[in-house]
C-alpha cells in the first residue's frame, strides 16, 4: 500500500522476518511498477527512511530513476 504524504511516498509492505531495524538511505535499489496492472517493473533508487518491524516494512521517502552512463 502506498500513500503520498507531504510530497513523499509512505509505503507498507509485508515481509518474512521478525527483527527490528531502522535504516536511513540515499541510494538503496528498489523495484517499482510503472503501470496500474503491475506488468512493467523497473529498478530505481530510494532515498529516505525504512523501518523494519515484525512482518512489515514501513518506508518513507522518494524514488529516483537511475541515470545511465554513456
Amino acid at each position: 500500500m502506498t500513500v503520498i504524504l507531504f510530497g513523499q511516498a509512505l509505503t507498507f509492505e509485508f515481509r518474512n522476518g521478525v527483527g527490528l531495524d531502522l535504516e536511513f538511505t540515499n541510494s538503496r535499489l528498489v523495484w517499482v511498477t510503472t503501470d496500474p496492472e503491475g506488468e512493467n517493473v523497473e529498478i530505481v533508487q530510494f532515498s529516505g527512511m525504512l523501518i523494519s518491524l515484525p512482518f512489515v516494512v514501513i518506508s518513507y521517502g522518494l524514488c529516483y530513476a537511475m541515470e545511465e552512463d554513456l
